[in-house]
């Protein structure tokens, strides 16, 4: 699997299905729409029950909620993040 990186704060971290979801999505706060736009199953994720309930979730859990598999969601998240 590739490695995917972004920065949190100063630092550089590896996009992995261990990354947390909230963590990304503070640093990068157009994920919640973007996410929308290329899997519209990740609108559950953006909603007041979705952050509530994912919000200590790592990518494998959100995986599970928008039906994907870890390898696409870490995929994803790993492109979206690196085209900000």
């Amino acid at each position: 699997m590739n490695t995917l990186n972004y920065y949190l704060g100063d630092i550089m971290v590896e996009v992995t299905a261990e990354s947390k979801y909230m963590d990304l999505l503070n640093e990068y706060p157009l994920l919640k729409t973007d996410l929308v736009k290329k899997n519209h199953k990740f609108k559950f994720l953006v909603t007041p029950m979705g952050k509530i309930s994912l919000w200590e979730a790592n990518l494998e859990e959100v995986s599970k909620s928008a039906e994907m598999s870890v390898e696409e969601t870490v995929e994803l998240f790993g492109e979206l993040v690196n085209s900000y």
